[in-house]
């Protein structure tokens, strides 16, 4: 396969993001990190989910494909999350399941909008409906995060944008020194429009009220969030070189960096404090260390071919066990086939023509 090394450009750019914005999270708000992780949040999860609409495709296998390369990775992954608070704290929530572990709502939601997909493609203005319905899920108050429900329906649309980008590419192309000047302006002018606010507007995961906005309010933000979201993932998409970079190898093994990367951002900051150097976190420039050390430590393990190699192999390993074999499924029906063939001869006494 002829791998497009812009987008495993855009892949390791996001998921670079991603891992430094939840290394940011583990630390106190000092201010510096709180204009960093605005400004991350703004455009990092829908330039991933924009890519993983842009590689979306239909075919009569789709929905297997996204319940082996999708679904199960989320299910491996959510059960060893489960695993890994059980045995350090001794806890086990009744909504394991129903509410994603830590970071892995991704991959839920991209099991939906892949499933979806292919009845989304029919319906008409299906991108239009999805902003509407997007806008309207904020007036509902319900149990966050339950079943990754808010984010599904909320980036829904620039997934799609994604799927469909393969097509309007052409029409989005842009002069890449324009398209970095204006992307530079509008993160910083929306950055600083969402420093007031609190972060939880940017995830898209909690209601309006939830956020301590009012329907209008929450409205307007939310289309001004996936406005910026899906312009963001345009104008990186013209900025990003199309030659092999240090983020090739990275978005190459995104998959493995996202779901790994989880237990370092959690767990780190614990041991650290266990030792007893809590001061770390209470110093500014140490903070900064840390977030830069740690980043730059856990993307370079991470992102070894090894790595995906291992978690390739797990994931084969149980979709082996939790999936029938398609050939087993031919050989089945061709089996059943010949059996019938044979009754049918034999009832007709068409022996001369019939061979064991």
């Amino acid at each position: 396969m002829i791998r497009d090394l812009k987008f495993d450009n855009l892949r390791g750019l996001a998921i670079i993001l991603v891992v430094l914005g939840h290394f940011i999270a583990s630390c106190y708000n000092y201010l510096t990190f709180d204009v960093i992780r605005t400004a991350v949040f703004l455009f990092h999860m829908p330039l991933f989910i924009f890519i993983s609409g842009y590689f979306s495709k239909i075919a009569p296998d789709t929905n297997v494909k996204a319940l082996k390369n999708v679904f199960i990775p989320f299910l491996v992954f959510n059960t060893l999350w489960i695993l890994s608070v059980f045995l350090i704290n001794g806890n086990l929530s009744r909504t394991m399941y129903i509410i994603p572990g830590y970071g892995l709502w991704y991959l839920l939601s991209l099991f939906f909008w892949r499933t979806f997909l292919p009845a989304a493609d029919r319906i008409r203005y299906v991108f239009w409906f999805s902003i509407l319905l997007a806008l309207f899920i904020g007036t509902i108050d319900f149990t966050e995060n339950l079943l990754a429900i808010s984010r599904t329906l909320c980036f829904f649309p620039v997934f799609l944008f994604g799927y469909y980008f393969k097509d309007l590419k052409e029409k989005f192309t842009f002069n890449k020194y324009l398209s970095a000047g204006v992307f530079v302006t509008l993160i910083a002018s929306a950055t600083l429009l969402f420093m007031p606010k609190t972060i939880e507007i940017l995830m898209l995961r909690a209601s309006y009220v939830n956020t301590h906005m009012g329907n209008m309010e929450g409205i307007v933000l939310r289309l001004i969030i996936l406005f910026l979201g899906i312009v963001s993932c345009i104008l990186l998409f013209n900025i990003m070189t199309s030659k092999k970079t240090f983020l090739t190898k990275m978005g190459q093994n995104s998959l493995s960096i996202y779901v790994l990367h989880l237990y370092f951002v959690t767990y780190l900051p614990e041991l650290i404090r266990y030792l007893g150097f809590n001061f770390v976190f209470k110093s500014y420039i140490l903070s900064i260390i840390y977030v830069v050390l740690g980043t730059t430590f856990v993307l370079y393990i991470l992102s070894r071919d090894v790595v995906t190699r291992s978690v390739n192999t797990l994931n084969g390993f149980v979709v082996k066990i939790l999936i029938k074999d398609d050939s087993q499924n031919k050989n089945a029906l061709i089996i059943s086939l010949k059996e019938i063939s044979r009754s049918l001869i034999k009832k007709l006494d068409l022996n001369f023509i019939y061979k064991k």
